[in-house]
């Protein structure tokens, strides 16, 4: 097929690799003049979303990467410069930019009645030209319209910024700073805002569910990411029913036969492990002393330049119960924050917290409904963004919701041949990996090689509703997934890339590693199309036991046995002040 791609983002870079897999022809249309897309930070700087100058991953670059390139370095965090250099690495190994034309601006996607589609493209020093494809991928992300429609600060008259333009906090030195909202990108901000601010005040209508970038001081906290964790806590613990094909779902029989197999393994697993780590060769690894964020260990700590203290601790465990009214958390229901660097600035009162709302302004003075009124310089919008797929000029996309489309990618009404690519985005993981599964299925959708599945109207209904009611705390990310892990596997099931379950019983090992141990994407590549079995396994096999010791196991295998009413109340991050 004759393929259209939209942006040369990780989401685009992804789809295009996929699509050459399949020998598919490619053409992607990419409106900067280099490949990146928010990651660049070229072109016109001010006016699009782009990282900003101090921006650093709230994941670890293992979690980050795509499968058919993972990264060897272990669960490091990197700033933007870091993760553009990988996508520049990933483009030149798989000659990605022969593929990409750059300066061309896409500005309507045409369904035809023949069935193709007629793409215009604004390109550099030239008129709109119009394209014909036989299918299209929009790559181009949910960052494009901001939401600055925010009626309670209506004609105020200071600046308003929204989060989109923010590079650093140059402008904000000596101000009265007003921000609204919180999300991992806004965490950051907060944090250099109040650092040079006259005063800085936060308002939000609700507590996102706060992770710290590390545990112990050092490791990963993408670590505690687990098969066995996220399908205990949003499947088996919980009476709202998970619909979707995956690991050991198949039937209520084979579901328990697979856990009492897993569960086995993994109990087997823990005193051989102790024997060959007591016994066996002891290579001792020369000590780093900085932590996986490139900072020093001493003082240890949870996040960038937050010290791993009880009161930190403390306030982010108080913190998470507001998350969700003090009903208990064990299982979430709202975003993540998969950053705390801010939290150090509340408990010192250069960061205050107002989440009463916003009643209304007059000029500079904006007053709360807690019946107090305060004057502020400027206003910092982390309101997020609109969903915008206006692109689409005669494709309707129910209620601009992308959970009207199966997978968060595939329009029903068009037999595979749309695809909307990284219009998901997990609340714990990465949304490349998530691009890279979703355009895998689409390449194999061109090629023919699978098809939506009938009853996929019905899919998507059961789908949808399965993730509104996980996500019911946080109701206008319609992007939002609770689990990444549970989506890829149902993704790898229907595509063909799931490890087979009688292979897992026939290799011990493997099985403890993919159910016990830190999620890798590497699984994907174990079988199915363009597997990279070999490369996939060792990459795997090198994977350690969460926290590296098997506390964390033993706890997943007991709470297997326990009805849910036996569960923890809420998620508590106690481990964090472990030195």
């Amino acid at each position: 097929m004759k393929v259209c791609v939209i942006g040369a983002g990780p989401s685009g870079l992804t789809t295009i690799k996929q699509l050459l897999d399949e020998n598919h022809e490619v053409t992607c249309f990419d409106a900067n003049d280099s490949l990146g897309g928010i990651w660049y930070r070229g072109g016109d700087d001010k006016q699009q979303m782009k990282a900003y100058d101090n921006m650093m991953l709230t994941i670890s670059m293992k979690l980050m990467s795509f499968s058919d390139y993972m990264y060897k370095d272990g669960r490091k965090f990197t700033d933007h410069k870091g993760y553009l250099q990988y996508l520049e690495e990933y483009a030149e190994l798989f000659d990605l930019r022969s593929h990409i034309r750059f300066n061309s601006m896409v500005k309507d996607v045409h369904h035809e009645e023949d069935g193709s589609w007629s793409v215009i493209v604004s390109e550099e020093g030239g008129r709109p030209k119009s394209y014909k494809f036989d299918a299209v991928a929009v790559c181009s992300g949910p960052f494009k319209k901001p939401n600055t429609d925010i009626k309670e600060i209506s004609g105020f008259d200071g600046e308003v910024i929204h989060s989109r333009s923010y590079r650093n906090n140059d402008d904000f030195v000596g101000k009265k700073v007003l921000a609204i909202g919180l999300a991992e990108s806004g965490a950051d901000m907060l944090r250099e805002v109040s650092n040079v601010a006259q005063r800085c005040v936060v308002s939000i209508r609700s507590h996102t569910f706060l992770i710290p970038r590390l545990i112990y001081g050092k490791y990963s906290t993408d670590t505690l990411t687990t098969r066995s964790h996220h399908y205990e806590m949003w499947n088996r613990a919980s009476d709202i029913e998970f619909s979707m094909k995956s690991f050991s779902q198949d039937s209520w029989l084979m579901k328990n036969v697979f856990l009492g197999i897993a569960n086995t393994y993994g109990l087997a697993s823990i005193p051989l492990n102790f024997l060959s780590k007591r016994f066996g060769k002891k290579d001792i690894p020369e000590q780093s002393m900085k932590n996986n964020m490139g900072q020093d260990k001493d003082p240890s700590k949870i996040d960038f330049d937050t010290e791993n203290t009880p009161e930190v601790v403390d306030f982010i465990n108080e913190w998470n119960k507001k998350s969700h009214h003090n009903n208990g958390n064990w299982s979430q229901k709202i975003i993540f924050s998969k950053n705390v660097s801010f939290v150090p600035n509340i408990l010192k009162k250069k960061l205050i917290v107002k989440d009463c709302g916003i009643d209304h302004v007059e000029g500079k003075t904006v007053y709360f409904k807690d019946s107090t009124a305060e004057e502020f310089d400027q206003i910092l919008l982390c309101t997020g963004f609109k969903k915008d797929f206006s692109l689409l000029s005669n494709v309707e996309i129910k209620d601009n919701n992308v959970r009207n489309l199966y997978k968060h990618s595939f329009h029903p009404g068009y037999e595979g041949t749309l695809a909307l690519i990284g219009f998901v985005r997990p609340i714990s993981g990465g949304i490349p990996i998530c691009a890279e599964m979703q355009a895998r299925y689409f390449a194999q959708l061109c090629s023919g090689n699978v098809k939506l599945p009938s009853d996929v109207n019905k899919r998507i209904d059961k789908e949808k509703d399965w993730e509104e009611r996980w996500m019911s705390l946080s109701p206008n990310h319609t992007e939002s997934m609770p689990s990444q892990i549970m989506f890829l596997d149902a993704i790898a099931k229907e595509i063909g890339c799931h490890y087979p379950f009688y292979k897992m019983i026939l290799n011990p090992r493997l099985m403890v590693k993919l159910w016990f141990y830190s999620f890798n994407q590497s699984c994907y590549r174990l079988t199915g199309p363009h597997s990279n079995h070999d490369e996939a396994l060792e990459d795997i096999m090198t994977e350690e036991v969460p926290l590296h010791d098997y506390g964390f196991m033993l706890t997943m295998i007991a709470l297997s046995f326990m009805p849910s009413s036996f569960h923890p109340k809420n998620l508590d991050f106690q481990y964090g002040v472990r030195g």
